[in-house]
């Protein structure tokens, strides 16, 4: 703040004061013999000089002051800061750090108190959504009614009593790290999944929770306020034969379906898990549920665990598709029966009235680990963690079941590397059975 006004005010100051230092020289040699004169001289400049001191003190402490607000603006809060302001600085002052949800203390929320706080909590109540606010440590700060119902927490309560700290954790990662409020399935500490949104507040002031209430996806005009908010898609580049297998993006994908039969009916959960070669990026996932309208048969909910009433109230695939497209872009999608799961996609596009959806290349699981080793042609994936010797956790829900495509697919790639087999065409013609020339696994030494 102190630029070209905060100059020129001290350059004014300045030359007043020497104007004063001057006046004061010419009294003493003008006036010497008047000493009437010589006194009053002095003591109008004295004042004069005290009246430029007491002008530069405050105007010192304006332009301070302005520079501590500037702070507060822009965050930049390096320093404890306990000098009150004055006047309608202060006052300003006040309505940014009410605005801002107040200096944090013992009992204080994200919004602080006053007129915002009573604002914010009748805006909750006022939602069919279940809805809390909370910190960054997971502490409730504030909620509505429907939230305290669905999840049993109250104010200053511990998050972790009822949903999971890792797949919360992942979420907030998303909705920070993407600028946008994210999809994600929250496990129970108890038992069951909950679909959420998760909005990041921003200025460490938490995150922001929404379940969707059953029926709401829909209801009439608020299918728009379901859409995800995400970028525009970047141009795909070509995934060609030569590229290296190391330096593919692929994304794991599961999807589970409400058919009798496995390969039918519509899609109802989509889970992805993004990979880089052989690095799994946990965080960059999506899990989404999706209401067929429907219900779900029991032999579908037998096979994956998906039933009815967790897809009651979720929204259509129509809705959802812009996700589950954007998380697909520019990948490779890997996966067991990979090919079935695109063609659900498919098929569930065409049900929506989704023209020429666009739909990754795949590559098999389940065939890349029968070209290694006959013996697994056929098998479940239990039976492939089993023979890669993978890490056993539960597979709740799509992002865990993605999880576990995602290490089958590093295991998988690994053996292929053993084998000289290091590029895409390479993994193509060993499914195939041909005979494509494979790199040496250990390169001689130059």
């Amino acid at each position: 703040m102190r630029g070209g006004v905060w100059r020129v005010v001290m350059l004014g100051l300045a030359v007043t004061a020497a104007a004063l230092v001057f006046l004061g020289v010419e009294i003493t040699q003008l006036a010497a013999d008047d000493r009437t004169a010589f006194t009053r001289g002095l003591a109008i400049c004295g004042l004069g000089l005290l009246s430029v001191w007491f002008v530069f003190s405050r105007l010192s402490r304006h332009f301070r002051d302005l520079d501590r607000l500037s702070d507060r603006l822009s965050g930049a809060r390096n320093r404890v800061d306990l000098e009150p302001m004055s006047g309608e600085l202060a006052r300003l002052a006040e309505a940014v750090n009410l605005a801002r949800g107040g200096e944090r203390g013992l009992g204080e929320g994200p919004l602080g108190s006053g007129r915002i706080d009573r604002a914010l909590r009748a805006a909750l109540a006022l939602s069919d959504d279940p809805l809390l606010i909370l910190d960054e440590q997971g502490r409730v700060e504030q909620l509505n009614p429907a939230a305290a119902r669905l999840l049993g927490v109250e104010e200053g309560a511990d998050i972790g009593k009822s949903l999971l700290r890792d797949d919360l954790a992942r979420a907030m990662e998303r909705a920070c790290g993407g600028g946008a409020p994210v999809t994600a399935v929250l496990r129970r500490t108890e038992d069951g999944e909950l679909s959420a949104r998760v909005a990041d507040l921003g200025l460490s002031a938490g995150v922001l929770l929404s379940f969707p209430a059953r029926g709401m996806a829909h209801a009439a005009g608020l299918s728009g306020k379901r859409t995800l908010s995400l970028r525009p898609a970047q141009p795909a580049t070509p995934l060609g034969d030569e590229e290296p297998l190391a330096a593919l993006p692929f994304v794991a994908l599961w999807v589970a379906t409400a058919g009798v039969e496995a390969d039918g009916g519509p899609v109802i959960a989509v889970g992805t898990v993004r990979l880089v070669g052989s690095r799994i990026f946990p965080t960059v996932s999506l899990a989404l549920l999706i209401d067929p309208i429907e219900p779900v048969p029991a032999e579908a909910a037998a096979r994956h665990g998906i039933g009815t009433a967790m897809v009651a109230g979720e929204r259509p695939f129509a809705a959802v598709w812009p996700a589950i497209q954007e998380a697909l872009h520019n990948c490779i999608a890997v996966g067991i029966g990979i090919d079935s799961a695109i063609a659900a996609l498919a098929r569930s596009a065409a049900l929506a009235g989704i023209a020429e959806p666009a739909l990754p290349p795949t590559l098999d699981l389940g065939a890349l680990a029968a070209a290694l080793d006959p013996a697994l042609a056929g098998a479940s994936p239990d039976r492939l963690a089993e023979a890669f010797a993978l890490p056993r956790h539960p597979r709740n829900g799509p992002q865990g079941e993605a999880r576990a495509q995602a290490e089958l697919a590093v295991a998988l790639l690994s053996r292929l590397t053993a084998r000289g087999v290091v590029t895409q065409g390479q993994a193509r013609a060993l499914i195939a059975g041909g005979d494509a020339p494979l790199a040496p696994a250990h390169p001689p030494p130059a």
